[in-house]
């Protein structure tokens, strides 16, 4: 009893112990979005259509700042959307967390409903991906 006591305090310690980073306590949208330094690229080969009207497609967020190294904890990012042509929306679905070497890290998936549709405003970089993605 007094071996299955120490496991539990000597765990419950070193879970509380470990930096908050560690974690990975950082939600999805915030994710979702480009940092200064990165750029969002739109996949044309990833694009999904599901009938007439919904689809999905991804984003790559990659670091293109050359004047300034890689932040320490840095890591690319592809991001998953579905869309809806016919009304000119797009839902967060998922986030791929890759370390340097390209390696799949995790994967963050927004299950339905944990993500409002999103209507882009006109001219704006996430309306371009929803018009190119509905044309196919």
């Amino acid at each position: 009893m007094t071996l299955r006591f120490s496991c539990i305090v000597c765990t419950l310690a070193l879970c509380c112990s470990l930096p908050a980073a560690a974690q990975g306590t950082v939600d999805p949208e915030t994710l979702a979005q480009p940092k200064e330094g990165e750029t969002a690229d739109f996949d044309m080969q990833s694009i999904r259509r599901y009938g007439d009207v919904l689809g999905t497609f991804q984003v790559g967020i990659r670091w293109t700042d050359r004047s300034r190294p890689f932040p320490e904890d840095y890591m690319p990012r592809t991001v998953r959307y579905a869309m809806n042509c016919q009304e000119g929306t797009l839902t967060l679905a998922a986030i791929g967390l890759f370390d340097r070497n390209g390696q799949l890290q995790k994967t963050m998936v927004v299950p339905p409903g944990g993500s409002d549709p999103v209507k882009p405003e006109k001219g704006t970089e996430q309306a371009k991906w929803i018009q190119r993605a509905c044309m196919f």
